[in-house]
Order: structure tokens, then sequence, then C-alpha cells
């Protein structure tokens, strides 16, 4: 520093010799000016101007040790601050009251179940975007034990409910695939496009290794996708003797209101080959003009449904409107005993059934709403007529 370089050559010069390095403290400065004084090297007069120098120079290398300071704990906070907007945390909360009406119409006598139950589910989970190709997340959530159903009954004398791993995936899109490909493993959101969950329940979520790409075509959107999934691991050698199920699919979005497309979904290794399951599925979807009304169908065909007098076919059709803080929606569907697999399919809804499904809901405030939702099904399984009536109203909040 100037001022320290000045004062050091001055007291070079009176004592005859350069011998004060440039990195001497300012406190064993400030000594040994006071030695030199002491011994009559320097005047009093000498001392005080060199001494103020002194002084003058660790004032300034304060200030600016302060300042590198000041600004190292910014960059560092600046990097904390970098990582934490990288994360997300998201979650959500439903409160419900079921009431379930069945009448089982067994030997020729009406026969009823009714249930009434208080039900919740909660969700929470952490999404991160890792780098500039990867993201990841894993989310946790209540659970039953079951892969269609994410609700908790009030029941067990204030028992803590279980909590189970609802996503848990890395989502991995490859910069020399032009970032427009992910490929996901793990226990991940559906990789598939549809409209409604006549195949897939909505809380079910599957688990191993997707691929799903965009691409667009003039006003065209394709959206390809396939993937492996596990639903039970036999102990062989080979992925492919484990239970599991393959999908692809070739959706495409026309325009920005109107989208189909077909899916494979091929269950593998099940206890026979007559269990085996090939469901060709053709979905679609459209938003009227004019009208903020969006209508909706899908056709499910198994292929490999071969047990006498099982109906290998499943249809739906349906529409949804949103008017203000109002949504609502009306499905009709007519689903084959053996048409799609009970186990992932809707669990509000029997399979081998015809009937309806009834929405409504109302925004009360942001990330609040509340919304009912009635099903109204009978099926026709072997001798025994059934049908069921529920109803679900619901209160949830997003946060």
């Amino acid at each position: 520093m100037k001022i320290k370089s000045t004062y050091i050559l001055i007291l070079g010069a009176l004592m005859g010799t350069a011998v004060l390095p440039a990195h001497a403290s300012n406190d064993a400065m400030m000594d040994l000016l006071k030695v030199l004084r002491d011994r009559g090297t320097i005047s009093t007069q000498d001392y005080e101007l060199l001494s103020n120098a002194a002084k003058a120079d660790k004032e300034v290398g304060d200030s600016i040790a302060m300042t590198v300071d000041s600004v190292q704990k910014k960059s560092s906070s600046l990097k904390a601050l970098e990582w934490a907007e990288r994360i997300k945390i998201k979650g959500d909360m439903r409160f419900r009251h079921e009431t379930e009406n069945v009448d089982l119409g067994t030997s020729g006598a009406s026969s009823t179940n009714d249930e009434d139950r208080l039900r919740i589910r909660a969700r929470i989970g952490a999404y991160a975007q890792i780098n500039n190709t990867t993201k990841a997340g894993i989310r946790l959530v209540t659970t039953s034990g079951s892969a269609t159903s994410t609700n908790q009954s009030l029941e067990n004398n204030f028992e803590s409910s279980d909590v189970g791993i609802d996503l848990g995936y890395i989502d991995w899109a490859p910069s020399a695939l032009g970032g427009s490909t992910n490929i996901i493993v793990g226990k991940m959101k559906k990789p598939w496009q549809s409209v409604n969950d006549v195949i897939w329940d909505g809380d079910t979520n599957p688990e191993g290794i997707a691929i799903k790409s965009k691409f667009k075509l003039g006003g065209i959107t394709l959206l390809p996708s396939v993937g492996y999934f596990v639903l039970d691991d036999n102990g062989n050698d080979s992925f492919r003797e484990d239970v599991h199920v393959n999908h692809a699919q070739l959706a495409a979005n026309l325009g920005k209101k109107t989208q189909i497309g077909a899916s494979f979904y091929a269950f593998e290794n099940i206890n026979s080959v007559s269990e085996e399951e090939r469901m060709l599925e053709i979905f679609g979807q459209t938003t009227i003009p004019g009208i903020p009304v969006t209508v909706f169908a899908s056709h499910v065909t198994n292929t490999n449904a071969n047990a006498a007098g099982d109906n290998d076919n499943a249809w739906s059709l349906g529409a949804k409107a949103k008017l203000g803080k109002f949504k609502l929606g009306y499905e009709y569907r007519d689903l084959g005993v053996n048409a799609v697999n009970d186990n992932f399919d809707n669990s509000d809804y029997l399979s081998d059934s015809k009937g309806s499904i009834f929405k409504a809901a109302y925004s009360i405030n942001k990330n609040f709403a509340a919304q009912a939702t009635y099903y109204s099904s009978e099926s026709n399984i072997r001798t025994s007529n059934k049908e069921v009536d529920l109803l679900h109203l619901d209160l949830k909040v997003k946060f």
C-alpha cells in the first residue's frame, strides 16, 4: 500500500538500512517506532508522523479486510440460495367423507352393505433440478399398502398412520438427444398420456424404467413413450422372467386443444399364459370451439383375454367443463370383466360393470377446493348382480 511503503522507506532511511519487510505487522511497526524514539534515533516529530501513517494504514487495511470478508460471505450465501432455489417442496392434503351403498342382489333377495367413514390422504415431496439435464424427486404419502389407494381411514384409536414412498425417481434428459427425450428410472408418475383412469388408477405410480420424447412436426406435437415396469421379482437371473408390464404409446397434440393416441400394455409372466394380458387402447379428447367444454373417449381391447364368455372390451365417453370457480364432469363407462387388470384400474369403480361418474368441484380460494364425486355402477359377475353407489365429499389443499 502507498502509505505503508512511504513510512517503511522513511524509517529505513532513518535507520540507514532497509531491514523492514513489506509484510511486517502494524503492531510490530508501532513497537519498533517506540524503541527508535526512546533511543533518540528518531525525533518525537518523526515518531508522530510515522505512527500516524501506520494507524491510517491499519484503518485502510481493516476496511479492505472487512470488504473482502463481506464479499466472501455474500458469495457463499448466493451459492446456498442458488441451490435452495433448485429444490422445491410441494404437498397436498385431502379430507374425505365417504358413503358407500352396496346391493349384493344374491339369491333373488336384496342384501345390502352400507358404510360411512372419514379418510385422509397426505402427500409431501421434494423435487430437485440437479443440473441442466437432470431432475430427481421423492414423495412421502399416507398408505394402505395398496397400489391404487393412498387413503387412510380415521380409526385405530388415534394411532399414527403408515407412511410410504410414493415417488422416488431420477429424470435425465441427455443433451446429446437435444433435451427433448427423458430417461426416467425408479418409482415415477405415469410417463404416458391418458384421458381417464379406465386402465390405471390415479394413485398408481409405476416402478421401473421409461423413455419419453416430445417432437414438433408442423402444428403437431408427437409424444412417444416406452417403458418396462416390474410387478414382482421371480428371483431368476433374467429381468424378462420377472412379472412385469411392457408399455408403448404414441400420442399427438393437434394444436392446443386436441389430443389423440394409441397405447399398448403387455402384462408378462403372470401365473399362466391365459392370464397374461395384451391391452390395446385408443383415446382422444378435444375442446369444443367457443365453449369451455372438453369431450373425451377411450376404448380398450384385451387381445389375450381368452376365457370363455368373458367380455374383452371396455369403453368410456365423457365431458368436463370449467365455469369460473366451478369444475363439472360426467363420464359413462362400460367395462368387460377381462378388459382391464382389476389390480390397477380405478379402485372406486367396479370391474365388469357399467355406469356413470359425476364430478363437481368449487375453488374456495387459491389452492383450496371442495369436490363431490358420485359413482353409480352395476355388475353382472357369473350369477350375482351387484350394484354400488359411492359418494366422495372432499376438501383439498395444495402447498
